[in-house]
């Protein structure tokens, strides 16, 4: 008896599952989200060079004792 109640819920979780899969797929055309905006890419804009390198040698303060 045992085997037999285990054999029916096999068989009804084994028909349940493809049935959910389809009721998923039926509900695709009743989508109620509402539509995504556009994605907008930002792109760096090239009006104003980049400020100078800065190469001179930094400055070498003589007032203050060497240690």
């Amino acid at each position: 008896m045992m085997r037999l109640v285990r054999q029916i819920v096999v068989l009804l979780m084994l028909v349940m599952v493809p049935l959910g899969a389809f009721a998923q797929r039926r509900g695709q055309g009743g989508d109620k989200r509402p539509p995504k905006e556009p994605v907008k890419v930002i792109e760096n804009r090239k009006d104003k060079p980049p400020p100078p390198k800065n190469d001179r040698p930094k400055r070498d303060d003589r007032k203050r004792p060497n240690n």
